[in-house]
Formats: structure tokens, sequence, C-alpha cells
């Protein structure tokens, strides 16, 4: 069976998280971003290097085809662990700078909370139509609930 981009988006809907929530898995998939980073390198690494044999040996072959095995190998291990922390909720946007948004609501209106594995937990967010460099702090959203609940007394 076949299921295409659109019908795969019907069938797993976007997972909304509030600040909490997301500091609270930014705790729990800090080492697999790690990890992700670090194969990322890894196989950029192993791209880009090229081997030239000076002959036809069957060891140069065998070599070849183990450094073939190794980057397809470390390719699936990164896909892979994509797919768990895609499962999770969590949209890696960037895998070179490792920026990574969890959807969410604010005032009703969908924003992005943004994380990098360089910051201890959430600090920014964002409208999902809106670039890296309109981030705001989470700080506006902590006190836009807060003042929310003055005004419930």
């Amino acid at each position: 069976m076949v299921i295409n981009a659109f019908e795969r988006s019907i069938i797993m809907p976007k997972i909304y998280f509030s600040l909490r929530q997301a500091n609270e898995l930014v705790k729990r998939i800090r080492k697999d971003v790690e990890l992700l980073s670090d194969l990322n390198e890894q196989l950029s690494m192993l791209d880009n290097t090229k081997i030239e044999f000076d002959d036809d040996s069957l060891e140069n072959f065998l070599l070849e085809v183990e450094l073939n095995r190794h980057f397809h190998e470390k390719n699936v291990e990164m896909y892979s662990l994509l797919g768990s922390l895609i499962r999770q909720g969590c949209v890696v946007r960037d895998l070179e700078k490792m920026e990574i948004d969890f959807y969410s609501k604010h005032s009703e209106k969908e924003i992005v909370l943004c994380w990098r594995p360089s910051e201890e937990h959430v600090m920014f967010w964002h409208y999902p139509k809106e670039g890296l460099e309109k981030r705001r702090s989470v700080k506006e959203l902590e006190d836009a609930y807060l003042a929310k609940l003055d005004r419930m007394k």
C-alpha cells in the first residue's frame, strides 16, 4: 500500500504543547538531539570523503563496499532517530543548526515554541509563517498568561 504525503498528514495530526510540556520534552530528548547532531556531522564527513584507489584489487573493492555500508547504516540510524523525534511532536527545522520547534497555541492562535540544544530550555516563540528573525521571548507568553489570570480574579 502506498501512502502519499497528504494522506500521511491526515494520519498524524500536529501535537500541541504548553510551554511546560515542551520543556519537559526537551529534557527527555536532549541526548537524542545531541546524537542526531553527531550523526549528521559524521554523515556529512563521510559524504565528503572521496577515496580513489590505484588498482582494482579485491581488497580495495571490499573497502569501498564497507565504507558505503557504514555510510548507509549511519543514514538509517539518523533517520530512525529523526522519525522518533517527529512522532513525539518535534519539528526539526535545521539539522545543521539543530533548530527544533514545538507547536503550541496562544490566544487561540497557533504559535511555534523554539529550542536549540545550546539553550537550557525553550526561550523563544514565533508565529508559524514568521522566520527566526521574528522570535520573541517566552516571557511575553508568561506575562500574558499572568495578566489573564489577574483579570479572572
